[in-house]
């Protein structure tokens, strides 16, 4: 799952704000994206999160402002026309089935959300179920539930038998109640924060993307700072990195790279990066042995402690040699996946629920 959808879908409805979710619940031949991509369409029409883009994305942002009006459910199959083939730059055609599922600000929402929220934030994990209904009522009760990794269980659908939790998102067709569930795995999805929207960024992106990070994008220029450079980024902001660190939220499955244009750039976000009171996962910066040592003493110099230093990975990348941006990129991402294998190795395996959830 997409743990930033749903992080920002409980900020949302704790303003006193709906939303719809949109889901990819299957998927046939070469969609954009794959089951389990999500997105949410607020009450203003604010798209966040993706489910491909171009027109599939764009008739879904239209049909969910109508649905949270209606505040009704809807399953709908869009199958790819040849022309959005040719635009979305498929080989072949593709069909994928789409859950819209409005989710209102009454009470039961919000702390159902915030219980993932707040799953999410301490590193945790479970699986989410939710009952998928066709024209439903979104008030109606009884339509999703969280099973916490030690078995707790938020929500309710009456009767559900997991046998496992999620390892990954998935339809559950139930013959003896005629039910179809959507089982999702919740777990803090790691996140690329890329500092620098220059040449390097343009090919760290999409091989991140590749490898199942969600990647955002920050730049205090728009040049830089654009769909246009960085079509496959789920977020994009043009905004100072003073501003970007207010805005964001640092967690243990956070991964920093640092590659703005220029020294001042890297060094002030670097400094930002290590005062956040969670320790990323990972914090990358770029350059030379003599640029970082000048950088870590200036640092030092305005009271960052060298431990602090000592994490940071700089020169950035694994030295495999590399000379061109799309080498570099390459040499990035290969340092994150061995940074990102070794945590995995660390982490404690999810228990199967061999029981019956009433």
């Amino acid at each position: 799952m997409n743990a930033n959808l749903y992080s920002k879908l409980y900020l949302t409805l704790k303003k006193g704000k709906g939303a719809v979710l949109v889901r990819i619940i299957r998927r046939e031949g070469s969609a954009p994206r794959g089951v389990g991509s999500g997105c949410m369409v607020d009450a203003d029409g604010t798209l966040f999160g993706t489910i491909g883009g171009g027109l599939l994305e764009y008739r879904a942002v239209e049909k969910a402002k109508i649905l949270l009006k209606k505040q009704v459910t809807s399953l709908e199959t869009v199958k790819m026309t040849a022309k959005e083939i040719a635009e979305e730059g498929m080989i072949c055609g593709g069909r994928v089935e789409l859950y819209f599922e409005p989710i209102l600000p009454e009470d039961d929402a919000i702390e159902f959300f915030k219980t993932i929220y707040q799953l999410l934030q301490s590193g945790g994990s479970g699986t989410l179920v939710t009952l998928i209904r066709d024209e439903a009522d979104a008030l109606a009760p009884d339509n999703r539930m969280l099973v916490k990794k030690d078995s707790r269980i938020f929500g309710t659908i009456p009767s559900v038998k997991l046998p496992e939790h999620a390892i990954r998102a998935h339809l559950l067709e139930e013959k003896e109640t005629n039910r179809t569930l959507f089982l999702e795995p919740v777990i803090q999805n790691p996140e690329l924060l890329l500092f620098g929207g220059g040449h390097i960024s343009t090919f760290v992106a999409p091989l991140a993307k590749t490898i199942g990070f969600q990647v955002s994008v920050f730049d205090d220029l728009s040049d830089f700072a654009n769909r246009k450079r960085f079509p496959e980024a789920d977020e994009i902001h043009n905004m100072s990195y003073q501003d970007a660190f207010a805005k964001i939220t640092i967690t243990k499955s956070s991964y920093i790279v640092i590659v703005t244009r220029g020294h001042m750039g890297d060094k002030d976000v670097l400094e930002l990066a290590l005062k956040s009171p969670v320790s990323p996962a990972y914090v990358g910066m770029i350059g030379s042995i003599r640029k970082r040592d000048t950088i870590y003493k200036a640092l030092m110099d305005s009271g960052t402690s060298r431990q602090k230093l000592t994490g940071v990975h700089s020169p950035i990348g694994l030295n495999i040699g590399a000379q061109t941006p799309e080498e570099i990129a390459v040499s990035i991402i290969a340092e994150i996946i061995q940074i990102k294998a070794s945590r995995a190795k660390t982490l404690p395996e999810m228990k199967s629920l061999h029981k019956m959830i009433k």
